[in-house]
């Protein structure tokens, strides 16, 4: 779905516009950044994890014009979507960020901040267990060793302090809204 000039939503189901569609209206495309051909794309990461697929199916053009909005909330699931070097990764309920994403997104600008501590690598790890991969098929897809894999992940549990994989999962797709 488009709106106005320069913005394309990119969502699941066209309900899901209905969260964002508000926040976008106040964006103001007549400004000279819309009409040099500049363009956003704002994908919706709703249900959770959708994203991620679409984000394989762009170019580094496209990501680098995107903004993901999610309804995740830990900081290595903001950072695993980021890890696609997208613009922004902003959480469904902050207005603020999204607008700032759109208009940075239009300009492919990056005004993400990282946020777990997590290395590029353990971040591509996380994306392919949150996606369903077991250990084999992760280290096939990274064209890495088991092992390797293994460690990536012995790493990221022991920064975050967690006990399994499954917990480490379980953990970043877990909805806990703010206060």
């Amino acid at each position: 779905m488009s709106t106005d000039t320069g913005i394309k939503i990119l969502t699941a189901d066209i309900g899901f516009t209905t969260l964002v569609k508000p926040v976008i209206d106040k964006v103001d495309t007549s400004a000279d950044n819309w009409t040099n051909g500049n363009y956003a794309h704002v994908l919706l990461d709703f249900p959770l994890t959708w994203a991620i697929s679409q984000l394989d199916l762009m170019n580094s053009v496209e990501r680098a014009r995107t903004v993901v909005v999610t309804q995740a909330t830990h900081p290595a699931y903001l950072d695993m979507l980021a890890a696609f070097h997208v613009s922004a990764v902003v959480e469904a309920h902050d207005a603020n960020a999204l607008i700032t994403g759109i208009y940075a997104a239009a300009s492919a600008m990056k005004v993400y901040q990282w946020r777990s501590g997590l290395t590029y690598m353990e971040l591509r790890v996380t994306r392919l267990l949150v996606t369903g991969y077991d250990t084999a098929a992760a280290a096939e897809s990274l064209r890495v060793t088991q092992k390797t894999v293994n460690a990536h992940v012995s790493n990221i549990l022991t920064k975050l302090g967690l006990d399994t994989r499954a917990q480490y999962i379980a953990t970043l797709v877990a909805h806990h809204p703010k206060e």
